[in-house]
Order: structure tokens, then sequence, then C-alpha cells
């Protein structure tokens, strides 16, 4: 969906091209009758910030745009939109827990509707057949790999889950052909972990990433990398707008892990079960 990957990469677009984005995603049914002079009147920008806009969203032109819209426009005649303004001060308790609900619902969506899923299946089979998987993420990525390290183990990989910058260059700094580390990150550019992804790459293990942009440093210097989707726009805090979509994402290529070898790690889970039922009332 063209509207789904103006949100992804607005934070990428400079001021002018993002007054056109703002405009195109809130009033897209318009677009289609207009002339690029016309979009970028009512934009208040020059006709060549709407050409940069349609080359910044990865597309050919203003025509290739109008004709993605009404093919998107087309698709969800039938639908009903849920387009979702920012969270505001009035929004009130409940207003603020439906707009953040209803928008990690729609990041799930849209992550699905953009997945590759062959890149999905490259990344099981690496993990698969890993000696041993070392998880990098810092911030708000750390909790993802943190539970990350946890459902592989269940499955009775060996996993390491590494969230200290120091920690995470010393143990890039040791891994060896046959290691796979799974680096995640939202905006793709975090120094701490595209430096160990390079050190661990120059030690011959293989990475794989889950990342929100295609166009960041994490997603070109990784052997596998999947994108999710990110709403920069209507929520542009990546807590609330990537990281849904990350821990769905790993929890997708742990179930895919599982299929690899069921009845084995049916034996994990169910010793897992039994350690659980151990520590409950």
């Amino acid at each position: 969906m063209i509207t789904s990957q103006i949100k992804r990469l607005y934070c990428n677009l400079t001021s002018a091209e993002r007054k056109v984005a703002t405009y195109v995603i809130e009033s897209p049914q318009e677009i289609t009758g207009l002339t690029v002079y016309q979009l970028a009147d009512r934009c208040d920008v020059a006709a060549s910030a709407v050409i940069r806009f349609c080359k910044s969203i990865q597309l050919r032109g203003f025509s290739e745009l109008k004709i993605e819209l009404a093919r998107e426009l087309g698709s969800k005649k039938d639908e009903k939109k849920n387009t979702l303004p920012s969270v505001e001060h009035e929004s009130g308790t409940e207003g603020v827990v439906r707009k953040v609900f209803s928008s990690g619902m729609q990041t799930l969506q849209d992550t699905l509707d953009m997945l590759d899923f062959s890149k999905v299946r490259e990344m099981s089979e690496a993990l698969v057949h890993a000696k041993h998987i070392f998880l990098f993420g810092i911030g708000t990525s750390s909790t993802v790999v943190i539970d990350a390290q946890y459902r592989l183990s269940q499955l009775g990989l060996w996993a390491t889950a590494c969230t200290d910058i120091l920690l995470m260059g010393v143990t890039a700094a040791n891994l060896e052909e046959g290691d796979v580390v799974l680096a995640v990150s939202h905006s793709g550019r975090t120094k701490a972990v595209v430096d160990a992804v390079r050190l661990a790459k120059k030690k011959g293990a293989t990475v794989i990433a889950i990342t929100s942009f295609t166009d960041s440093i994490l997603y070109e210097e990784s052997d596998i990398a999947a994108t999710v989707f990110a709403d920069e726009v209507t929520y542009p805090v990546e807590a609330v707008s990537a990281r849904v979509a990350h821990i769905c994402l790993v929890d997708s290529l742990a179930m895919l892990l599982a299929t690899h070898n069921y009845d084995s790690f049916a034996d994990h889970i169910k010793s897992r079960n039994d350690i659980l039922e151990g520590i409950r009332y």
C-alpha cells in the first residue's frame, strides 16, 4: 500500500516533502484529479518538491503516485478507513488507550501487507542451523531481544541476548563461522548495533536483522534483513509504532523454528511447561 510506504519513510523526508506527504495521506482521493502544480499549490511548496517527494518514496514520478493511490483506493472502497489522528492532550484516558491499541493493530496489518516472506523463511533457516545465536539490541529493542532469547531457549536453541553496548562489542569480537546474530533496531542506525554487526561479519558470523527501514545502514550491512511497518506520522514514537511489529515477527520466527523439527521442539516445550508448573501455585 502506497500510503503505508509514505508513512514508513516519512521521517526521512525534507520539510517540504513532508507537507506533500501529509496532504497525500489525509486526502488521497483528491490527488488522482490534481496536476503536479495544483498539488504543489495546495501544499504551499514548489512543484519540484512534489517530484522529489515521489522519488523519495521510491516512485518514478507523479503519474506513478496517482496510479498507486487509485489502486489502493479501489482495493479499499468497501472497507471502513480507520485514520487515527495523533494522540492529543484532549483525548482523555479512553481515547488515548483506544488510539494506541488501534495503532498497534493497524501496524501489524500494515506489516503483514508489506512483509517479504522469502526473507523471513531465510531468517528462520539461518537460525535453525546456527551453532550459537546472539541477539543484539539496545533501548526499546532490548526488550525485544530479551524476549527473543527466552522464546528461542524454550525451543532448545543456544541463544544469548546482548543489550549492553560494551558486552555487545566484546561478544561480536569472539564470534566465528557458524554463529548467527539477530540484530533488532527500529531506525537501523543505532551505532553500537551497527558496529557490532560489522565486527560479527568480519569474524565470519551470519547477520540477520529486523528493522523498519530498507534504506538503513543495518539493513544494508546484514546478510538477511526483514522490515516491519512503522507509522512515523500518526505516532512518531518507536515504542508505539514499531516494537509491537518487531515482537510479532520474532514470535513468527519462533513458530517457524518449531516447525523445522517439530518432535524435538515439542519435547523442549513440554520440559518448559513442567518447569513453569513448578514455580506456580
